[in-house]
């Protein structure tokens, strides 16, 4: 099947019939979500303008309209004369029409047509005429679609251009409130990386403290096992002096001279502790204000 017959075919008919309202809806409605401003708009818009589109191509294999044949009824519109018919009919004029019917007013009209002195080339003009008044009244309907169409898709546009210098002025200000909001955000970020630099001094100060504390408790644990050391010695030194009491007896004295003296570094080493104790005291107390100042200071930086 070629195109010319496929474009006449009963088919193609109902196809065109059913583009034309389904592609005219969906044009319609594009238009409907861009003047709304519904969301997806520009979508809608664009689906319309392509469907759009997609008819005119479509519309642009439909066959021009076809003027009936009128001098199957009319035999003169063809131009034939007179004598042409009869040399063709062999019968007279009367006789043909009465073959064709026998209609009285077609006869009057014959001979209206002889009196008038009309001949088949003013049919044939008029004929041509008619064809070129109707191709030129369907230019003119494609004409006045497309200014409609024109003028709904300028008036879009300039909805559309509205639309987008509002846009611009939105966005303008947004970019100076998000501008400010940067620069903002700019030197909260400074003050919180100085407060972060500050705590981490007094962090390393405190694990310096943590470190000498630590190095002092051992000091400390090394006294105590000289002490216990020293005890254990001194109650082994009793014993072999109550074995050997009497050979011991004159250094018995010394003896407690030694065990005296032993004694006040005993007691002085239970002053040192206590002081120690109060000194770890102290050192704890510290530690929980300073566990209270880094807790504040993070309660500060999560509230910023």
């Amino acid at each position: 099947m070629s195109l010319s017959e496929l474009v006449r075919s009963s088919g193609w008919k109902s196809f065109m019939a059913k583009l034309y309202g389904i592609g005219a809806s969906v044009v319609i409605i594009g238009a409907l979500f861009k003047i709304q401003h519904y969301p997806l708009a520009g979508i809608f818009l664009g689906i319309g303008l392509c469907t759009e589109a997609i008819i005119f191509f479509f519309s642009a294999f439909e066959p021009l309209h076809e003027e009936p044949d009128w001098s199957l009824v009319y035999p003169e519109l063809a131009g034939i004369s007179e004598d042409d018919e009869l040399g063709i009919t062999g019968a007279p004029r009367s006789l043909r029409g009465s073959s064709a019917g026998g209609s009285e007013a077609l006869a009057k009209f014959d001979e209206l047509l002889v009196n008038a002195d009309i001949t088949p080339d003013v049919f044939e003009r008029l004929g041509k005429g008619l064809k070129k008044l109707n191709n030129t009244t369907e230019s003119l309907n494609a004409m006045g679609d497309a200014t409609a169409a024109t003028g709904k898709f300028v008036e879009s546009v300039e909805k559309a251009s509205d639309t987008l210098s509002t846009t611009t002025d939105d966005y303008a200000k947004k970019s100076e409130e998000l501008g400010s909001s940067l620069e903002k955000l700019e030197h909260s970020y400074h003050s919180t990386a100085k407060i972060i630099n500050e705590t981490g001094s007094s962090y390393r100060d405190m694990t310096e403290a943590l470190t000498q504390i630590e190095g002092s408790s051992k000091s400390y644990q090394v006294q105590l096992e000289t002490v216990n050391k020293n005890l254990s010695a001194l109650n082994a030194v009793y014993e072999l002096q109550l074995k050997g009491a009497n050979d011991q007896v004159k250094n018995t004295g010394e003896m407690m001279k030694g065990v005296q003296k032993m004694l006040n570094d005993l007691k002085d080493s239970a002053d040192e502790a206590t002081k120690y104790r109060a000194e770890i005291s102290k050192l704890n107390e510290n530690l929980s204000s300073l566990n209270s100042v880094y807790g504040n200071m993070l309660s500060a930086m999560n509230i910023k």
